[in-house]
């Protein structure tokens, strides 16, 4: 008998022996199958292994996610994938996942990897001594402080009541001074000793993971200040950029040896919300027992420093990260913490009356459908009230009761009844299903969120994610996604109105995914546009179709052929082939004025023939990415694309257009970052704090509310930050910036 077992599921694994082989070779390893007869997916009542056969071995590793299930207890085998869990199972996920995601197989490589140094280590399931102590007492920090003094770098972590420092409290302080150590101190210890604790702090290099929460939270309730600090979560952020895998929790199962220590805390977590009949959203860890907070808070203290450890020197090898950390990432934190704690200033009036007026508009909307002579067929017939929400009775009304066809399936084959099938249904319900939507989404997602999130202030603060995207563009989360306001609907920006003597101010970098394609690529067909001040899309038109007339005529006269060209142009920055071209043109085309996929392959010719050096960039950053699988952004981001190796050519094509994507829109989202910090430093600098408050970042825009008399200085200098010179501008002509001026977001003009 072998000391490792795989696990499949069912005996309908071909090739099970061939699957491992081509991964794991280090050692001799069994096979066994939960389910002895082929069965594509199995249940618990399948499983006739008798599990007592795996306990004589020193490791069992399922594969895939029903072998976890049933062999280990767990769920989520991307989650436990190469975690080692109760010193006994090693999780793996099936390799046959690489065919449609072939960017995993790099962590199942790494899952497999772990195998042998496991069954080499004499002391596994041995406990690593930890010192981890809840600090209660003056005379059990006196014992631990000469270890924080020694040392000039150390974790700090702190568990609270609420995400937000106006809406809870801190309950206390974890804090390490080295791996396998965490001192939870409460924080009444910490207000005994608040002159210790601020030199502590203000003096020694502090770790957090996502600094921008301990700190501003600290800051805020505490009055703590972080003269040096680094940032676990930013640091794992440059060294991987993929969404959702930054968080503390999966990167302690994934680095370190404490495993899934949240668990119990979850458990706990959910039985007290059972027995207490709350919401789980409505918990907070001041809900929790010292004996399960203290340990767990310590293990975060722990984990932080473990992670630490890893990072910092894999990011210290690369001059590219550095770079990112030290100049964008880690700036870019103290800046939002600004926006953060501003927030925007909302018409408490005026959002009262809107969310009147949208439950009326959404009764209004649900009653005219009640109404409908075809609804009420439909009652009629299936003998229940017709649900305008669900997409099984819109299927039945409109292409059973009324007869309509649908031009487009769901992936399942079902008809859709998605946005694009009803604009195109031209029936006055499908019209009111729409508009019920429209307002039932704004109504819910953002007019009831504002509403509960508003502090007694009037004013709204969400959160900015540096890490939410691979882009580097920000992301909003917490009350409000700035990020998905509706730009056809403005409603919502309405209700951020300025105070009186104040203006909402805009400014948006101009045409900037093309500008920076144009430096990026040194083309100097795409950069004259920009030397000549001329509107760029009128340019490309003038060029491509042969207009007479002048370009500034071009958006007057021609306002077609500007729009063909402005989607010719985005096209073909972004690869889309002719037919795509064609397709979008044409939704804005008049009858009789579309264009055909030979028209469009014509076009793209001519474009390429007068931008060759556009054209030589993107086949270069192509070669880049389908030799090596990632690519650099100018500041220093990796955008890593295994999916380029696919065998699967819409899968492997889809990954390089998107890396030719990610250099420009990278590029136009740090210049934009980087002049939000350079002008919130401008801002506090002279001592226009109170004045001048930037409170969001849309993706090309900056909006604050400025006091009226400084709008003109706050326009010169929001310019001069934007437009400085990083090495990305064209010789003498800096990127436009545009400023808009209202007494509202949603009710701007031009600045003049």
């Amino acid at each position: 008998m072998s000391d490792v077992c795989f696990v499949f599921a069912s005996n309908a694994e071909k090739d099970a022996e061939g699957v491992i082989g081509k991964y794991f070779s280090d050692a001799d390893f069994d096979i066994k199958f939960l389910c002895s007869t082929k069965k594509e997916k199995i249940l618990k009542k399948d499983v006739d292994l008798e599990l007592e056969e795996l306990n004589s071995y020193k490791l069992i590793c399922p594969i895939g996610a029903e072998s976890l299930k049933y062999t280990a207890g767990y769920t989520g085998v991307q989650k436990y994938n190469g975690v080692f869990i109760e010193k006994k199972y090693l999780p793996i996920m099936h390799p046959n996942m690489t065919i449609f995601k072939p960017q995993l197989n790099d962590d199942i490589v790494s899952a497999f990897s772990k195998i042998k140094p496991i069954l080499d280590d004499e002391n596994v399931g041995k406990e690593i001594d930890k010192d981890y102590q809840f600090i209660e007492t003056q005379d059990q920090l006196e014992k631990i402080l000469p270890q924080y003094e020694e040392v000039d770098t150390i974790v700090v972590d702190i568990e609270t009541t609420s995400l937000s420092a106006r809406k809870g409290v801190i309950i206390g302080i974890a804090m390490s001074s080295r791996e396998h150590q965490g001192h939870f101190v409460s924080l009444d210890v910490v207000m005994n000793n608040f002159d210790y604790f601020f030199d502590l702090f203000a003096n020694k290099r502090c770790v957090f993971h996502n600094a921008k929460f301990d700190m501003q939270f600290m800051e805020d309730s505490l009055g703590f200040v972080f003269d040096r600090w680094e940032d676990t979560m930013l640091l794992h952020y440059c060294l991987e950029e993929s969404v959702g895998t930054h968080g503390l929790k999966p990167l302690a199962l994934r680095f370190t040896d404490l495993g899934d220590y949240e668990k119990e805390l979850d458990d706990y977590k959910k039985t007290f919300a059972r027995r207490n009949k709350i919401k789980l959203a409505d918990f907070n860890y001041g809900m929790l027992p010292m004996d399960i907070l203290a340990p767990y808070a310590c293990k975060d203290g722990d984990a932080t420093f473990q992670l630490y450890n890893k990072f910092k020197p894999l990011v210290d090898k690369s001059e590219e990260f550095v770079s990112l950390y030290n100049t964008i990432l880690k700036p870019a934190t103290r800046a939002l913490k600004v926006l953060e704690r501003t927030g925007g200033p909302i018409n408490l009036a005026q959002l009262e009356r809107l969310d009147e007026e949208y439950k009326i508009d959404i009764e209004e909307c649900i009653e005219e459908i009640s109404q409908h002579s075809a609804v009420q067929r439909f009652e009629r017939l299936h003998k229940k009230t017709f649900n305008p929400n669900s997409t099984m009775q819109l299927r039945q009304l409109f292409f059973e009761i009324i007869g309509l066809k649908s031009k487009k399936k769901t992936a399942t084959g079902a008809q859709s009844v998605d946005k694009e099938v009803l604009q195109t249904l031209e029936h006055p319900l499908a019209h009111a299903v729409l508009d019920l939507r429209e307002k039932s989404k704004l109504s819910g997602t953002y007019i009831s969120n504002i509403v509960k999130g508003l502090d007694k202030d009037n004013r709204l603060r969400s959160g900015f994610n540096i890490q939410g995207t691979t882009s580097g563009r920000l992301s909003s989360s917490g009350n409000l996604n700035y990020q998905n306001i509706p730009r056809d609907n403005k409603d919502i920006k309405k209700l951020f109105k300025a105070r009186d003597g104040y203006k909402i101010v805009q400014c948006d970098l101009g045409t900037a995914e093309v500008y920076y394609a144009a430096v990026l690529s040194n083309d100097s067909f795409l950069q004259q546009a920009f030397i000549d001040k001329l509107d760029f899309h009128s340019y490309v038109a003038k060029q491509m179709f042969n207009l007479s007339c002048e370009i500034s005529d071009i958006k007057k006269y021609y306002p077609n052929e500007r729009q063909y060209a402005k989607a010719i142009t985005f096209g073909i920055m972004y690869q889309a082939g002719p037919a795509k071209i064609a397709e979008t043109v044409n939704k804005d085309a008049a009858a009789g004025e579309e264009i055909t996929k030979a028209q469009s392959s014509q076009f793209i010719n001519k474009y390429f023939r007068e931008a060759k050096s556009l054209k030589r960039f993107i086949d270069d950053s192509n070669k880049q990415i389908e030799n090596h699988a990632f690519i650099y952004s100018h500041f220093g981001r990796k955008r890593r694309l295994p999916e380029s190796k696919s065998p699967n050519k819409g899968v492997s094509s889809h990954a390089v257009r998107s890396g030719v994507n990610f250099l420009v829109q990278s590029v136009a989202s740090d210049i934009n970052l980087l002049g939000v910090i350079d002008l919130i430093d401008w801002v506090q600098d002279n001592g226009y704090a109170d004045d001048i408050l930037t409170f969001t970042v849309v993706h090309d825009s900056i909006v604050s509310e400025v006091r009226e008399d400084l709008i003109d200085i706050y326009v010169e200098n929001a310019k001069r930050c934007i437009q400085k010179d990083r090495g990305l501008s064209i010789p003498n002509c800096p990127i436009k910036v545009d400023f808009e001026v209202g007494d509202s977001w949603g009710n701007l003009s031009d600045y003049k």
